[in-house]
């Protein structure tokens, strides 16, 4: 269901490369390398507070701003499956597309997801989207961490080691990645007949 969707391209990148929220809207075209299908993670953007100046404490909005990711280890070089590479240039378009119309009104500051004005979405946008596109279609909510833990969950199903999933997720330790998910590995048993007997193909 999520083909139709304006937020398809974000989605498939919460779930084929479990990247956090703010490491989505923080990409830029600048970040992929279509030649070997690759994206590097290199920022984020987070909800800076604006302090009201005339009080000097109380917080009069927040503005998205830019920077390093979580972790030292958050800076990564992830590989793309062709799917997330063929929407990226379908998004490509769609952005020249909005360039046209704004014209000298587009802020291009070359995000892969962004508004008609080139501006990056809300931080709750995309969460926001998610639960709509749920809703609709009668499925369970997820939200961008659920597809992340999604993400780790398959990979630990098809017996990536622990360190190389610490490694794709950008955790700062492989201990990080244990406190997580050791449950998921203690119930892969169950897990996996959960998944048998409720992904059933048409």
């Amino acid at each position: 269901v999520a083909q139709k969707d304006n937020w398809y391209l974000e989605i498939l990148l919460g779930l084929f490369c479990g990247l956090r929220k703010g490491e989505i809207i923080g990409l830029k075209f600048s970040d992929f390398n279509t030649e070997s299908k690759t994206v590097k993670i290199t920022r984020q953007l987070v909800a800076n507070p604006v302090i009201n100046s005339n009080t000097g404490s109380s917080v009069d909005n927040y503005e998205l701003v830019e920077r390093d990711p979580k972790t030292p280890n958050s800076v990564r070089i992830l590989k793309l499956p062709d799917v997330i590479m063929t929407e990226l240039e379908s998004r490509r378009c769609l952005i020249e597309l909005y360039k046209k119309k704004m014209g000298e009104k587009y802020n291009d500051h070359d995000y892969i997801s962004c508004q008609k004005n080139g501006n990056p979405h809300s931080l709750a946008a995309m969460n926001i989207s998610l639960k709509k596109l749920c809703t609709r279609n009668g499925i369970p909510s997820i939200t961008v961490h659920g597809l992340r833990h999604m993400y780790a969950t398959i990979l630990i199903e098809n017996g990536v080691s622990l360190a190389k999933i610490s490694g794709l997720l950008g955790h700062s330790s492989i201990h990080t990645t244990f406190e997580y998910y050791c449950d998921v590995m203690e119930e892969f048993s169950n897990i996996n007949a959960f998944m048998n007997n409720t992904f059933i193909p048409e």
